[in-house]
């Protein structure tokens, strides 16, 4: 019904009219078959219709056998000291999942997270609301612990005037 076309239409017209709905952009439309979305396939039996996209799009994106994620990660933040010395750091992760293990994604979201409710529950952090992890007594510890874990960050500086 959003895109005008009565439920008894044709796989090939129901195609030209997503096709239309989307600007005819060819890009979303690939990803649109290549995610199954305008397949012939029943949809899932769920609840809600948010429900039923998330049982397809696990059956999707699920892990083959011994398929593992990567995350990768580079920031640079330039720093102007007070001679006027512009220093930019640089600086990676790189962290691969364990194909009969935890995800990368798993990783670098759940460590900190555990390890920071670890921290507030032994009375390291004290601080009270919302804290950002921008003070050294917090990023420290927590740094050294994500590493113990084998998450490993690098950083290398380099400097112009």
């Amino acid at each position: 019904k959003c895109i005008g076309v009565p439920p008894s239409t044709s796989t090939d017209i129901f195609k030209e009219a997503v096709y239309n709905k989307m600007g005819r952009d060819d890009f979303r439309m690939e990803m649109l078959n290549w995610f199954d979305m305008l397949s012939d396939e029943p949809v899932p039996q769920a609840e809600t219709i948010l429900d039923a996209l998330t049982k397809h799009l696990e059956a999707k994106l699920s892990f083959g056998k011994g398929e593992r994620d990567m995350i990768i990660l580079r920031n640079d933040v330039g720093i102007r000291h007070s001679t006027g010395e512009l220093e930019t750091k640089h600086i990676t992760l790189v962290v691969y999942g364990d194909p009969n293990g935890f995800s990368a994604m798993a990783k670098t979201v759940g460590y900190p997270t555990a390890i920071t409710a670890k921290m507030v529950l032994d009375g390291e952090i004290q601080t009270k609301g919302l804290v950002l992890p921008l003070t050294k007594n917090i990023y420290g510890p927590l740094l050294k612990r994500i590493q113990a874990e084998g998450i490993q960050i690098n950083a290398k500086s380099s400097f112009s005037d």
